[in-house]
């Protein structure tokens, strides 16, 4: 392995050249990565819902509808434009109230309840539907020529157009808080190394991580979510910095006495072991979310380990032969560097490690007692309210009442629907019912009926009711509204309902499954990997709930902020900061017990720990500005709200390991030593 660091080291040009390559190769093919905008779609397979939901999209090609509400002056002039758009190659039919009603009779031998369906206030709507699915270049295409044509005045929205709002917005996003995040971590870096081209070295190395990441799912052809396209550079880059900054430090320790080429070696080699249990513990956390039911958290887990990995490698490959070839820029170039004095906070929190012992147990004690917290199921909340899709989807929501549209699909009897349907209507959250039924006469013989209508509501013997309902999705009226209909009908008839309401209540039940179970797999990974690094037991007990801790302040904080948790960032805010935190626990303890084997007592041991504060500063503030951007400036909440969250973390876990960990390990000591099986080995 040597001789292949000292060949990459003589061939320095033409490995710096081979990663200029790779990097440009790598962002053209994140520029291609498949971006998936449709969050229920990350739900279980097997839901009974999501079944209900795809049979609706294949059949009936719902839920992949679009609408355009408009001001309504003359039935003909928007009987025009439905014919304009249903020509636009990509739309399957548009639907009206001329499909069901001859608009060429004066309006007031019109059907009142089909009237009221499709003209209120002075407004109408146009319902899209599309050959192909939102994702898919004809339909983003179809969507785009639709734009062009609509009159002044009118609103265009439905999942396909929210997304295609949401994917532009994204993409803005994703480029534009990345560049203040990394500008911001440079002009941070700059302050804490002797060097203005190390910085630059360090940050070219992971973000080269980040884009060869992001390339491997193009490659694999892995469709990832909006969310994950938006978060995963950031968290990539916050919690990998450290072993680039590691590599470079002991680089420039060593060559202070070594060849520039045995030093690269020598630095290599024990970054390599250094590290290891950095990244086991990040790792951990990560692929602790990929067993979530929600696929979001298998996407997300997934590509972040792989990212740690990734950044890993890269921090002992490319970066070394990087340090190597410009040593003459960085290494002549020394200035003076902040470094924050911490004798009077050491001398504080070792004065007063009794009380801080004392808070200490209270605040372990209050993670098993404390309530919950409440947690917001919305998850049309995380998409920004001001795009011109989002606009057009409240107002048609309250115009004509569509708070809520819920979908009751499957094979029954004429008999049976008509009685379902008596069943909805006795129900005071029910608006509006569309459907065959409801639509059309019993008593009309079937003749009568145009195949329009027919061919509308009936396929292969499966049919559907729309409905319009009163709540708003994510309420207890919501929830306790689907649990009544799937007691009342789903049991006693063939027939299965779906739409964001319904798939919002199987989203809670599943997410909060997902949380208890996310939080004890990452706990016990982690306890694993920091009890197997210092083969101890209670260490890992004391550092894990320091962390938790800091994880329940930051939740609390985003509690007292809004007055509810995100369900997102609750699920995944603990594995994240935990996974990615506890790095600064751990390097605290290292240096403690380090000091302890070469004989120190433990005052001494811990002014030797605690002088180590300044690298858990730089790797916190690197987080914490990495994501700052996005938290604060973003329109995505979803995205917002776990960033603000990351970076809130990051600050608030530094500043427990600060007060807690050093003057904890004093108290404990006798403790540590008695349970410490390297303490044990040492005494044979």
């Amino acid at each position: 392995m040597k001789r292949i660091y000292l060949f990459c080291f003589r061939h320095s040009k033409i490995i710096t050249v081979l990663s200029l390559v790779l990097f440009i190769l790598s962002f053209y093919l994140s520029l291609n990565i498949k971006v998936n905008y449709d969050l229920y779609s990350l739900l279980p397979k097997d839901l009974p819902s999501v079944n209900a939901l795809n049979e609706l999209r294949n059949t009936f090609k719902l839920g992949e509808e679009a609408y355009i509400l408009l001001p309504f002056k003359d039935p003909y002039e928007v009987d025009s434009l439905k014919k304009k758009v249903s020509q636009i190659k990509g739309v399957s039919k548009v639907s009206w109230i001329s499909d069901f009603q001859d608009i060429f009779l004066p309006d007031y031998f019109w059907d009142q309840n089909i009237k009221d369906k499709f003209i209120k206030d002075g407004y109408t709507f146009l319902k899209v539907e599309f050959i192909e699915s939102s994702q898919s270049p004809l339909t983003k295409s179809a969507i785009k020529e639709i734009n062009l044509i609509l009159p002044k005045g009118s609103y265009f929205t439905g999942n396909a157009v929210i997304g295609q709002d949401l994917s532009e917005l994204t993409q803005r996003e994703t480029i534009r808080y990345l560049l203040i995040g990394s500008i911001l971590v440079i002009i941070f870096l700059f302050f804490l190394l002797p060097s203005m081209y190390v910085p630059l070295l360090i940050y070219y190395t992971i973000f080269l991580s980040i884009l060869v990441n992001t390339a491997i799912s193009t490659l694999l052809g892995q469709e990832i979510s909006f969310i994950s396209r938006m978060i995963v550079g950031i968290l990539q880059l916050g919690v990998t910095m450290d072993y680039a900054i590691f590599l470079y430090h002991r680089y420039e320790e060593e060559s202070k006495t070594k060849s520039k080429e045995e030093a690269g070696w020598e630095a290599v080699r024990t970054t390599a072991i250094s590290i290891i249990a950095s990244s086991a513990t990040t790792v951990a956390g990560f692929l602790a979310m990929t067993y979530m039911r929600f696929g979001l958290g298998k996407d997300l887990g997934f590509i972040l380990a792989r990212g740690v990995l990734v950044s890993f490698i890269s921090s002992l490959t490319i970066l070394p032969v990087l340090l190597y070839e410009f040593h003459h820029k960085w290494a002549n170039s020394k200035r003076w560097v902040l470094r924050i004095p911490g004798e009077r906070l050491f001398n504080f929190v070792i004065r007063w490690r009794p009380v801080i012992f004392i808070i200490f147990l209270i605040g372990a004690f209050s993670l098993f007692v404390i309530p919950k917290f409440p947690m917001d199921y919305k998850l049309l909340r995380g998409l920004p309210e001001n795009i011109p899709s989002m606009i057009g989807q409240k107002k048609l929501e309250d115009i004509f009442e569509k708070k809520s549209t819920i979908f009751a699909i499957g094979k029954e009897s004429p008999d049976n629907w008509q009685e379902i349907i008596k069943v909805l209507k006795k129900d005071p959250y029910i608006t509006g019912i569309m459907g065959y039924y409801e639509m059309v006469d019993p008593l009309l013989p079937d003749y009568m009926v145009p195949e329009s209508v027919k061919e509308t509501f009936f396929k292969d013997g499966v049919s559907y009711l729309t409905l319009d309902a009163n709540f708003s999705y994510g309420t207890q009226e919501s929830y306790d509204f689907i649990k009544r209909m799937r007691d009342k009908i789903e049991k006693r008839y063939n027939v299965t309902f779906t739409g964001i309401p319904v798939l919002n209540y199987d989203l809670k039940n599943i997410t909060t499954d997902d949380l208890n179970k996310v939080n004890i797999i990452s706990i016990i990974a982690i306890f694993m990997v920091v009890a197997l690094s210092f083969l101890s037991l209670p260490i890992p007990i004391l550092l894990v709930l320091v962390i938790e801790m800091a994880i329940t302040i930051n939740l609390l904080i985003d509690y007292l902020t809004y007055g509810f948790i995100f369900f997102s960032s609750n699920l995944f805010i603990g594995a994240i900061q935990l996974g990615a935190t506890i790095d600064y626990a751990v390097l605290l303890t290292s240096r403690y017990l380090e000091a302890k084997r070469k004989g120190f007592d433990k005052i001494a041991s811990a002014h030797f720990a605690f002088e180590g504060i300044n690298s858990i500063i730089t790797s916190a503030g690197t987080m914490f500005f990495i994501s700052f951007p996005l938290g604060i400036f973003s329109d995505i909440f979803m995205a917002k709200n776990l960033a603000m969250l990351v970076s809130r973390g990051a600050i608030i876990s530094v500043l427990f390991v600060t007060l807690l960990v050093v003057p904890l390990l004093v108290t404990l000591d006798s403790v540590l030593e008695k349970l410490g099986f390297i303490r044990k080995e040492e005494k044979r």
